[in-house]
């Protein structure tokens, strides 16, 4: 996240005189994968979006910097910041900040508002350079705000646990950066996806385990209830798949779209809201398709099945009853008691390391810092 101060500046974000029209224009196509949504993290308004760029041209366009104004807070992403904003949609190869023709990649912006409320658009320019370095100014069609207030979901388990990868604009930040094809649309259902673990400190490290590290038993969090967040109908249920051995670098199923959530439960909740649980322990789903569930309900426990190194219950909302094909959309926890951000690299496939963690304190109608320890009672 980038909090710039509000400063006077002339830079409208509207091309709407001809006399400014750049002669030679980059032949750059620039949209956005979907609307922007506010979300209170941490006590601060946030937007979460993504621009995808292909480069139209003959030759080589170089990314300088892009800048966005929502209200009147204005962020710039430039240097190293932007490098670590950018991803490739092919393989990645050399500078991220040069787009060769052909080439196409993803700008994932995090804009920090503080105690603003969301504006209903942001602005944006693109500043780029040609190979014979000339620089270019590509103003962007306003992105749409959506109005209203996120989704207020109740406690998905009990106790203290981290929230592990959950929305933040770090590099490596794997769910924000989950951006997959179906349909041929491009789809970011794992935009504000948590993977919750549990730790204890253990020979005087933090750890996810004690015991066998390759026995899904040996973790903290292994066959803990998960609870629904909301009242809804269960749309569809999977309690057949064999649990993965941690950290052993295999699965026990070939990973696909239909496999990828491994043992899961998906409630819809509301017209286009979906809650997905994921990665369940096999014999443990409660629920079948078409059962009425009610805010609290088990629906199953924690387990290690689909793409999972390790035991951890992964959760998120999105406007499809999908896994990996929708998009995600906000929501916050109505009350418990959280830290601020952690240092933390949940996504590893093999050991998770842990940073420092701040004292919780509690909160009302938010969503975790990045890692965050989260208490829910």
């Amino acid at each position: 996240m980038i909090r710039v101060s509000v400063l006077m500046f002339a830079l409208s974000f509207s091309a709407t005189s001809a006399l400014a029209a750049d002669p030679y224009p980059p032949q750059l196509r620039v949209s956005y994968l979907a609307d922007a949504a506010p979300l209170v993290q941490h006590g601060a308004t946030r937007l979460y979006y993504e621009m995808a760029i292909t480069n139209f041209s003959k030759t080589r366009v170089m990314l300088r910097s892009v800048e966005a104004l929502a209200g009147a807070t204005r962020t710039e992403l430039s240097g190293p910041r932007l490098a670590a904003a950018v991803r490739g949609a092919g393989p990645a190869a050399g500078d991220p900040l040069t787009l060769a023709s052909g080439a196409s990649a993803f700008i994932f912006m995090g804009l920090d508002l503080g105690a603003a409320k969301a504006p209903p658009a942001v602005g944006g320019v693109l500043h780029v350079a040609d190979e014979q370095g000339g620089m270019h100014d590509i103003f962007l069609e306003p992105l749409r705000v959506e109005g209203g207030a996120p989704l207020i979901v109740g406690a998905p388990l009990r106790g203290a646990w981290i929230a592990g990868d959950s929305v933040s604009n770090q590099q490596g930040a794997a769910h924000r950066r989950a951006v997959l094809i179906d349909g041929g649309h491009a789809w970011l259902a794992q935009r504000y996806a948590i993977d919750w673990v549990q730790f204890e400190t253990v020979g005087g490290k933090r750890t996810t385990w004690r015991g066998p590290e390759n026995e899904n038993r040996s973790y903290f969090c292994y066959n803990k209830p998960i609870y629904s967040v909301a009242a809804g109908t269960v749309v569809e249920a999977t309690d057949s798949m064999p649990e993965n051995v941690p950290h052993s670098g295999k699965y026990a199923v070939a990973i696909d779209f239909n496999t990828a959530a491994g043992n899961h439960v998906v409630v819809r909740i509301a017209p286009d809201r979906f809650v997905l649980y994921a990665h369940m322990r096999p014999g443990t789903v409660r629920v079948k398709a078409g059962q009425k569930v009610r805010v609290g309900d088990i629906l199953g426990h924690v387990g290690n099945t689909g793409s999972s190194t390790e035991p951890h219950l992964h959760m998120h909302i999105d406007d499809q009853p999908s896994f990996l094909a929708g998009n995600g959309v906000p929501y916050e926890f109505s009350r418990g008691e959280a830290s601020g951000a952690v240092v933390a690299d949940v996504a590893s496939p093999t050991v998770i390391t842990l940073g420092p963690i701040g004292k919780p304190a509690p909160f009302a109608n938010d969503y975790p810092a990045e890692n965050a320890l989260v208490v829910f009672k």
